[in-house]
């Protein structure tokens, strides 16, 4: 027996499990509840995005014999209409039965009283593709519809319709599915498919569906069948002839570098391995405006295809005008590849003629660079400014030489009250407990997932976005290091960050550090949560570790997190602050 597609097998069968079209659903399940269902319907929009499932599901609650759970799916009438044999509904594609006689011949027989049900129900998919004559009698049996017949219409055109036919119509328009819900989808029926499916794997197919939901679980339908049921992005990029993000970003460095061959051999591999040149402008018109938006706000939240650090590299090498340049020229682009017959050559010439426009335009253009302090020890020899306890007050922050990063050098504080570290990690396998006199944290990276949610997520992102705005000196010292990391999940009681390297996960996850980085991010953004960093490899191999482990229900317990202690501290004196300020070595109080 031939497999079922995945799109027919989930075909929602109630009104709860269609995903998007919230508006519609609920004002067709109103109007069969309390009785009020028309005698015409038109259901517009985008192929795959629900009009047939609606259309079938409406036929079957107006004929349901529970009206209160309709459809209810058990009575006589629902399993008839499941099983495509209810007499009463009659399914017809415009597309093949276009001609008068068939709409006569329909018109003919609605007039016949209903066989099983209530209702007689005929469904016209793709009405706008009706001869003029079929349209103009289908109108009449609109004005003057026998009793008990109510006409489903269906169309992706809804333009090339009679106006007179839309005007005897309810009409409902069918939005693009957003990506979140067909990428949740994708995930819940991967699950109950024993189908090994990346999270951003299925960000990726929502992309490629544009909205349609059909279309997300044809793809994924035919990645299982060429992966073996684990779908990965690499493996949707060679099966849609697709590019990664970072080959984008190098492209788009090469323009701006003016690197002539370094742009005609990415175009050739591009041309070799069968990339679909419009999705991939597509692409590089994302990640331009990723950067302007970036350059301009600060804030990862808005990002859409760049990270932060991609956002600030590509940053670094032009300023928001010029990249708006580029952003023209793509779209520009992609209107002469509907006329051109190589879209290679088209593509070519309007990437050197960005790259040598760049050139020439080199020295007059202020590059948007995002400055990051660096925190230098300055040497014991140097020369010790004399201050006066009573000039403390009269120093203002913002009179600070930018230029050259004031080194934040702090005194040793009084040690921690020796407590039981936290179970939070650094590796995905189980980290034997820390010895009370260790230096670091420890803790289990599994164990913190299990309690990381996506709403935590995204509002720590936003909060964590007013760090970057923090200059002050004091803040300086952990925006320094916060800077070269981004949030990877978040708890109630926890938050993850991924760093760029080793150093900076093992500076964070320092029990001195993130002491302090804790009590900062508490004061200054009320984010009370403890803090664990780990390097982007080892968040990968957790997060596919933990994906394993979901799907087998072996996840482990969520382990208890201990914030540090809320005991007070001695009040800082001017001298303390002075210090803290220019450093010990540096500041002699006379």
């Amino acid at each position: 027996m031939a497999k079922i597609a995945l799109y027919q097998k989930y075909r929602s069968a109630t009104f709860e499990e269609v995903v998007g079209q919230e508006y519609i659903v609920r004002s067709i399940k109103n109007a069969v509840q309390n009785h009020k269902v028309g005698h015409a319907y038109l259901f517009c929009g985008p192929r795959g995005t629900g009009k047939t499932t609606m259309a079938r599901l409406l036929a079957k609650a107006v004929n349901c014999e529970n009206p209160e759970k309709a459809p209810c799916g058990v009575c006589d009438n629902c399993v008839a209409a499941n099983n495509g044999t209810h007499p009463d509904i009659i399914e017809i594609n415009a597309a093949n039965e276009t001609h008068v006689e068939d709409i006569r011949d329909l018109i003919e027989r609605s007039r016949l009283a209903p066989m099983q049900g209530k209702h007689k129900i005929y469904i016209i998919d793709e009405v706008h593709q009706l001869s003029s004559a079929a349209s103009s009698a289908l109108l009449k049996t609109l004005e003057e519809p026998p009793e008990n017949v109510i006409f489903i219409l269906a169309t992706t055109d809804p333009q090339k319709l009679l106006p007179t036919i839309i005007s005897r119509c309810q009409r409902y328009d069918f939005t693009k599915v957003r990506k979140d819900q067909i990428r949740d989808h994708l995930l819940n029926i991967a699950q109950k498919e024993d189908i090994l499916l990346e999270f951003e794997a299925a960000e990726l197919i929502a992309v490629l569906a544009e909205g349609g939901m059909r279309d997300a679980l044809s793809i994924m339908d035919q990645c299982a069948s060429y992966t073996g049921d684990q779908i990965t992005v690499e493996a949707i990029d060679r099966i849609y002839g697709l590019t990664t993000t970072a080959e984008k970003k190098e492209l788009i460095k090469d323009i701006l570098s003016c690197n002539l061959e370094s742009i005609l051999n990415r175009i050739r591999q591009y041309e070799q391995r069968g990339i679909d040149l419009q999705r991939f402008t597509d692409g590089l018109l994302d990640a331009v405006k990723d950067t302007v938006v970036y350059a301009n706000t600060h804030k990862t939240a808005l990002l859409k295809v760049l990270t932060r650090e991609e956002a600030e590299e590509i940053g670094s090498l032009a300023d928001s005008k010029t990249c708006m340049h580029i952003a023209d020229e793509l779209i520009s682009a992609k209107e002469r590849f509907r006329f051109a017959q190589s879209m290679t050559t088209v593509f070519e010439v309007v990437c050197l003629k960005l790259a040598t426009e760049y050139g020439k335009a080199d020295n007059t253009v202020q590059s948007v660079k995002v400055q990051t302090p660096v925190i230098q020890p300055q040497p014991a020899k140097e020369v010790k400014p004399v201050i006066e306890p009573q000039q403390v007050q009269e120093i203002p922050s913002r009179e600070m030489p930018e230029p050259e990063p004031i080194p934040l050098l702090i005194e040793e504080e009084a040690p921690l009250p020796e407590t039981e570290p936290v179970k939070a990690p650094v590796v995905v396998k189980e980290v034997p407990e820390s010895k009370p006199e260790s230096s670091e944290i420890s803790f289990n990276l599994l164990e913190l997932l299990v309690q990381c949610r996506k709403d935590e997520k995204k509002m720590d992102e936003e909060a964590f976005d007013h760090v970057y705005s923090m200059m002050d000196l004091i803040s300086r010292k952990y925006t320094s290091l916060l800077q070269d990391t981004k949030i990877g999940a978040s708890g109630k009681d926890c938050l993850i960050l991924i760093c760029r390297n080793e150093p900076v996960a093992q500076r964070i996850n320092d029990r001195k550090m993130n002491e302090e980085i804790y009590r900062f991010l508490k004061k200054r953004l009320e984010l009370d949560k403890m803090v664990f960093a780990v390097t982007e490899q080892q968040f990968k191999d957790a997060s596919r570790q933990f994906r394993t482990l979901m799907h087998s229900n072996q996840l482990p317990e969520a382990c208890h997190i201990e914030r540090y202690s809320d005991a007070v501290k001695k009040e800082a004196t001017p001298e303390d602050k002075i210090k803290e300020l220019f450093g010990a070595e540096n500041v002699e109080i006379i």
